[in-house]
C-alpha cells in the first residue's frame, strides 16, 4: 500500500512539473516586476530619463507621509485600485491646494475624491462582442496619433461617466475593438482628464495598464505612455509612491528562491509528504502513553492586586499615575502606530485624525498629563481626573 501510494505521488510529481508554465497575468504594477502587468520597464525607464535628484521613492501611506514638511511636486500613483481614505484624500487634497500636482493611474479610484472633483465612473461593457481589446488616444493634436494604441489582451476598463465641463480638461479617449480589422475609436470614451483644484492640479487617468511591461513593449505603445507624462511638471520633484501597490516590491518568504522554481518547488512539497507519511507510520508502530501535566495556576491576578493595595495604602499617587500613563502611551503606540516621544501639537493632531476624536478632548487628556508628570506630588482628585479622561478615550475608540 505504502509503495503504491509513493509512485502515485512520484507520478504526480512528475506531471506537475512536466507541464508548461502559465504566464502570469496578475496586476502587480511593481517597480519590480517583470510579469506582464509588472512595471519594471516603466520605472527603470523613468528613473533613467529623469534627474535622480527630482526623483524620490515613497514606502509610507500618503497620511503618513504628508504629516512631515514635504516640499512642491508632483504625488504619483499607480495600481489597479487606488482608494484613499476620507482623512488621506482630505491630506492629499490640502497638499494639492498649496500648488502641487496629484497624478493617479488606476481602473478603480478613490470615491471620496471623484465626489470632490464631480466625476462619476461607469464600467464599459459591450453586450454585441466578445473582443475587449482596448484602443487608446490622446486629445492634445500634438500627441495624438493618427491610429489609436492597441493593448492587444482583452481587458476591463472603467470610463468617466459624467464629469463636470466647467472644469474638467479630457486629455484622453479609448474605446474597444468592433472586430480584428478595425482599429478606430468610434465611440470614445473619456479615461484621462485634467482637474484643477485651487492652486493645483488633479490628473486622473483610468487605464494602468498602459506603465505595464506588455503595453510598452508592444510596437509603439510608449509614445502613449511618455505622452501622458507630458502632462507632469518637469522641473518639481516626483514622488513615485509604492505603498498602494497590489504586488509585493520585494520578496519576504525565506522560501522564494524554491517556490519560484517549479522543481525545487515539487522536490519540497514530495519532501513535506515523505516526513508526514513517516511521521504517521512510525506513530502507529511506536505509540505511547502521554501523560498529563496539569497547568501552573495563574497568579497575575493576584499579584497585581497586591501590588495595587500596596501603593493605595502608601498613597503614592503619583506612582500611579506614572503608570497609567505609561500604559496609555503604549495603548496610542499600539493602537495608532504614533510616536509618543514628544506631546506637542502634531502628536495632538494625529492621535484626534486617526481615533476619531475631538482635536479638544485629546488636548486636555495631554495637558493632563504633562501637568502630572511635572508635578512632585499628584493628589487624589488629580489621579480620578487622568484616569476618567483615558477611560473616556478609550471608550470611544
Amino acid at each position: 500500500m505504502a509503495i503504491v501510494l509513493v509512485l502515485l505521488i512520484g507520478l504526480l510529481v512528475f506531471v506537475q512539473t512536466s507541464k508548461p508554465e502559465e504566464l502570469n497575468w496578475f496586476p502587480s504594477y511593481s517597480a519590480k516586476a517583470k510579469i506582464p502587468l509588472g512595471s519594471y520597464i516603466f520605472y527603470d525607464q523613468l528613473q533613467k530619463k529623469t534627474d535622480a535628484q527630482r526623483v524620490q521613492n515613497v514606502t509610507t501611506p500618503p497620511f503618513e507621509f504628508l504629516i512631515d514638511s514635504v516640499g512642491d511636486g508632483t504625488y504619483f500613483f499607480l495600481n489597479n485600485d487606488v482608494s484613499f481614505d476620507p482623512s488621506e484624500t482630505k491630506k492629499i487634497l490640502k497638499w494639492v491646494g498649496r500648488g502641487n500636482t496629484l497624478f493617479v493611474a488606476a481602473t478603480y479610484q478613490s470615491k471620496k475624491l471623484l465626489d470632490t472633483l464631480n466625476l462619476e465612473l461607469a464600467t464599459f461593457y459591450e453586450q454585441n462582442s466578445f473582443t475587449r481589446k482596448p484602443l487608446l488616444n490622446l486629445s492634445n493634436p500634438g500627441l495624438k496619433r493618427e491610429r489609436p494604441y492597441l493593448m492587444d489582451k482583452d481587458l476591463g476598463s472603467s470610463y468617466f461617466k459624467s464629469l463636470d465641463t466647467a472644469n474638467t480638461t479630457v486629455l484622453g479617449v479609448y474605446d474597444r475593438m468592433r472586430d480584428q480589422d478595425s482599429t478606430a475609436i468610434i465611440e470614445p470614451k473619456v479615461n484621462f482628464v485634467k482637474v484643477p483644484f485651487e492652486n493645483g492640479f488633479v490628473y486622473l487617468h483610468l487605464f494602468p495598464q498602459a506603465f505595464s511591461n506588455f503595453f510598452m513593449l508592444e510596437d509603439d505603445n510608449s509614445d502613449y505612455t511618455a505622452g501622458v507624462l507630458a502632462y507632469l511638471p518637469k522641473e518639481k520633484t516626483l514622488f513615485l509612491d509604492h505603498y498602494y501597490k497590489t504586488g509585493k516590491t520585494y520578496n519576504t518568504s525565506p522560501l522564494f528562491l524554491i517556490f519560484s522554481n517549479k522543481y525545487l518547488k515539487w522536490a519540497y512539497y514530495l519532501l513535506l509528504i515523505i516526513a508526514v507519511l513517516w511521521v504517521y507510520f512510525e506513530g502507529k508502530r511506536k505509540q505511547r502513553s502521554i501523560p498529563v501535566i496539569r497547568p501552573r495556576p495563574n497568579q497575575t491576578l493576584d499579584f497585581t492586586r497586591t501590588i495595587a493595595n500596596m501603593y493605595l495604602e502608601n498613597k503614592d499617587h503619583k506612582e500611579i499615575a506614572q503608570h497609567q500613563i505609561n500604559h496609555f502611551l503604549e495603548y496610542v503606540r499600539s493602537a495608532y502606530t504614533v510616536s509618543t516621544g514628544q506631546l506637542n501639537e502634531n502628536f495632538i493632531n494625529t492621535v484626534a485624525a486617526k481615533s476619531g476624536s475631538e482635536q479638544t478632548e485629546v488636548k486636555q487628556l495631554v495637558n493632563t498629563i504633562i501637568t502630572i508628570r511635572q508635578q512632585p506630588a499628584v493628589s487624589e482628585q488629580q489621579l480620578i481626573e487622568l484616569n476618567t479622561r483615558i477611560e473616556n478615550f478609550k471608550a470611544k475608540n
